[in-house]
């Protein structure tokens, strides 16, 4: 199985004072076990940009909004039990059936 997010990533997502939406998404995405690349894929972004995000760095304000639609939707199914993903597999499929692909 692929590597998700490196330990130092991890490790920057759950900082102190890491408040923002972006390490918000992050921490999510660690739960529910979505991969970065499906999630990047879903939110029409680049990898390289959700990293910066879950690091803390600026989103533009058309994105707030997706993110915010994103992370309510994948809150709901950890509560109804769908995710966490419990493969990679699994992760492309939810992301697939999201997006409506």
């Amino acid at each position: 199985m692929a590597r998700n997010m490196s330990g130092a990533l991890l490790i920057e997502i759950n900082r102190d004072g890491n408040d923002s939406l972006g390490a918000e998404l992050g921490k999510l995405c660690v739960k529910a076990n979505l991969y970065i690349a499906h999630v990047a894929h879903a939110l029409r972004v680049s990898r390289m940009t959700l990293h910066s995000w879950f690091r803390g760095g600026k989103i533009r304000a058309k994105n707030e909004k997706i993110i915010h639609a994103f992370i309510k939707l994948v809150r709901e199914d950890m509560e109804k039990e769908v995710l966490p993903a419990r493969s990679l597999a699994a992760s492309r499929a939810y992301i697939q059936e999201m997006i409506g692909e």
